[in-house]
């Protein structure tokens, strides 16, 4: 889902009616629906070009609709597993991931094509660290987080994820550099340092585990997981000051001469100089992150209800519900405190 400020509506690839929803949030309605998409799964929102790109995986397309008039202004092929979309606006930069493992880079002005990043597997969701200029990559197939430095759109190194697979959703606290992963076997949010790949926290979540978004004002998670169930999880974190520990060091060992067999001995003495009276060092401190991560809600939403948006702005978090037996598909809202 995406969330179009200008207009107040929200846009929903729905994958099960190959169609692009458009609803009203304020009036809380359906007013549009755009046919004959195959596969939807992604959507993205780009304000300046006022274009709505959706992500097909039936025919490998990225199709990009006006806004105002949802003509079809433009589209990118490739060649298949198009289920990735995503707008960056520091860089203007749109980044659609595709294949076996490559996220291709469209200028979001000129809607031309830049480059490809190569990849070791397909990826399910990134998050980007704009101050740092890094771009991190969810790749389930090969069980970890690949880091990719955007100023030569290549990777790096990766974040290894051991005791857990199915990483698919990814977000990320930029004050506390930390990422947050989705895994789905064994369900968990797990917590790690951006910075060095350090595992901070496990948190127990429901099963099929889909999309997360971070709440920096309210140092909050939410989770939307297939299984039925909306985690809200708190995040506490402290800055405490550790002492640094200087390495020890070990005193020379003294040379010792022996006198040789028959020669003389002759008795000298040394004279040891005084040594100068020596000042305490002052112990050294560092600031030290520490968090912790508790949940505090778990609601029941509906099954299947795995995909949501959080829209800051608004202070909502809105949950799809997809259709079941007796009633149709619908749209939660909750308005987080």
């Amino acid at each position: 889902m995406a969330y179009n400020e200008k207009q107040g509506v929200i846009y929903l690839a729905a994958l099960s009616n190959n169609t692009l929803e458009i609803v009203d949030l304020q009036n809380k309605k359906a007013i549009r629906s755009v046919k004959s998409l195959r596969q939807p799964v992604d959507v993205e929102y780009v304000s300046n070009a006022d274009l709505v790109f959706v992500a097909c995986l039936g025919d490998g397309l990225c199709r990009a609709f006006n806004t105002n008039t949802f003509k079809e202004e433009t589209s990118f092929r490739f060649d298949n597993n198009v289920s990735l979309v995503r707008y960056n606006p520091a860089f203007q930069m749109l980044y659609i991931g595709y294949g076996e493992g490559a996220i291709a880079l469209i200028d979001a002005n000129t809607l031309k094509y830049k480059t490809t990043m190569k990849l070791p597997a397909h990826s399910e969701a990134i998050a980007l660290d704009d101050k740092a200029g890094v771009m991190f990559v969810n790749l389930p197939k090969t069980h970890e987080i690949g880091v990719v430095e955007l100023k030569n759109n290549s990777i790096t190194r990766s974040f290894p994820l051991t005791n857990t697979a199915e990483n698919y959703p990814l977000a990320f606290d930029p004050t506390n550099k930390r990422l947050l992963v989705g895994c789905r076997k064994p369900a968990k949010l797990v917590v790690i340092n951006s910075e060095n790949g350090d595992r901070i926290a496990d948190v127990n979540i429901d099963g099929d585990v889909n999309v997360l978004y971070y709440d920096e004002a309210r140092k909050q998670i939410y989770a939307t997981c297939g299984d039925g169930y909306l985690h809200v999880i708190k995040q506490e974190v402290k800055e405490i000051k550790q002492q640094h520990k200087e390495p020890k060091t070990t005193a020379a060992p003294q040379n010792k001469t022996t006198a040789k067999s028959g020669a003389k001995k002759t008795k000298t003495t040394k004279q040891t100089p005084k040594k100068p009276a020596t000042q305490a060092t002052q112990p050294q401190y560092r600031t030290v992150i520490q968090d912790s991560y508790t949940s505090v809600a778990r609601i029941f939403t509906g099954n299947g209800a795995r995909t949501s948006l959080y829209i800051p702005a608004l202070q909502q978090l809105v949950v799809a519900v997809p259709a079941t037996a007796g009633k149709d598909a619908r749209l939660l809202i909750y308005q987080v405190k």
